[in-house]
């Protein structure tokens, strides 16, 4: 686990995640973490922009340098997603829940997202975890600036809590807090469905997942792979491993 480094604060940046990725590339440490207070081009999963206006939520990102194997990796989404779950619940934001591969939902809204970015490879690859969680909408501005197709799909701390902060540095200090142990535990080769399982609610759930090809698949959520793929067990008695696609909660 790294030392605690401090949260490098920026006024507006386009995005947490690009800032990482260069401090990767100019050797900076494990840990090193950026926040903005607003970014004019956060992105999610597949290139979707994220909306990250000023005042309004966590964006940061921390540079991590695992030294599990590679294919480990995009499983690192899903146990920051764990522990953003956790930081939020011990601030008093209720009724979390974590979609594959890397949404916080709370009910059918998104309350935030995990973008794992790499560079590099070999043993001098690094990763960009980027963290986004809406913190508080609930203003009257904050409400006039949501975007109209975002207004029934979004949902913020505020709205589920209240948290006992919405001070996105102590936020993002707390998330941390609860990711470095979990970060421990997978880097030590713990599979990844122990560390995930107690705060991954959609076992046996019901889904519809379209892959990547265009292929769309039926059936439950039997469990989580090694590399954080999702297992889904479709009709037939068969189980079908997903990397990638889009899984729609049935």
């Amino acid at each position: 686990m790294p030392a605690p480094l401090p949260i490098t604060i920026f006024s507006e940046v386009p995005s947490t995640n690009d800032t990482i990725l260069a401090a990767g590339e100019r050797g900076e440490p494990e840990g090193t973490t950026h926040l903005a207070l607003s970014q004019s081009a956060g992105r999610g999963r597949a290139d979707h922009r994220w909306w990250s206006p000023r005042g309004a939520g966590l964006w940061m990102s921390t540079l991590l340098r695992p030294r599990s194997p590679r294919e480990r990796w995009p499983g690192l989404a899903l146990v920051a997603g764990v522990a953003a779950k956790e930081a939020l619940e011990g601030l008093g934001v209720r009724s979390i829940e974590i979609e594959w591969p890397n949404d916080l939902v709370v009910g059918p809204r998104k309350l935030g997202g995990i973008l794992c970015e790499v560079r590099g490879r070999g043993a001098d690859a690094w990763i960009a975890l980027g963290i986004g969680v809406n913190i508080d909408l609930e203003s009257r501005e904050a409400r006039r600036r949501v975007p109209p197709e975002l207004r029934d799909r979004i949902i913020c701390a505020t709205a589920a809590g209240p948290p006992t902060t919405r001070d996105p540095e102590r936020i993002g200090r707390a998330v941390l807090d609860a990711f470095w142990p979990l970060y421990e535990r997978h880097q030590s080769g713990e599979p990844l469905g122990d560390i995930v399982k107690a705060s991954f609610t959609y076992w046996e759930r019901p889904v519809r997942a379209r892959l990547p090809d265009g292929t769309v698949l039926s059936g439950k959520i039997a469990g989580l792979g090694p590399h954080g793929e999702l297992i889904v067990s479709v009709p037939g008695g068969e189980t079908r491993s997903i990397l990638a696609g889009e899984i729609e909660y049935l």
